[in-house]
């Protein structure tokens, strides 16, 4: 019997899924309970990032997408260099520590972050830069 408590490896990552790094897709290679058999694309998404569920546990699709390529789990977060997603294409994915990541910048304003800001008769925006406020824009 299986024990399901044990850390997923690349080696049974591989023996259960396929990916195919140039549409960062994954498909089954196995047939198993709830599944429509081999071939079909696995994972599902019922939250921002899509996830796979293997020996009764679930995976976010970006992480097991890293854990496949280079055979061994990430260390920091992962990225979407692109902001979306969805998009777990291996070239799209990077590792980054959880505050450079967190958001997709406006050309020119790497480590700031705009927010929208409505007034009632005119429209602002609020540029954050190391999480303090600086107001710009009319």
């Amino acid at each position: 019997m299986r024990k399901y408590n044990t850390v997923l490896t690349a080696e049974r990552l591989r023996e259960l899924l396929n990916y195919d790094p140039l549409t960062g897709v994954f498909s089954w290679r196995v047939n198993g309970r709830g599944r429509s058999g081999v071939g079909t694309v696995a994972g599902g998404s019922n939250h921002k990032y899509k996830r796979i569920a293997i020996d009764k546990k679930e995976y976010f699709v970006h992480r097991l997408a890293w854990l496949y390529v280079h055979g061994c789990w990430p260390t920091e977060d992962i990225d979407h260099i692109n902001g979306d997603p969805s998009d777990n294409r291996i070239a799209n994915l990077r590792e980054a520590n959880s505050v450079s990541e967190r958001h997709v910048c406006p050309p020119g304003t790497a480590g700031a972050h705009w927010l929208p800001w409505r007034l009632p008769s005119s429209h602002r925006q609020i540029l954050f830069s190391d999480w303090r406020p600086s107001f710009g824009g009319v």
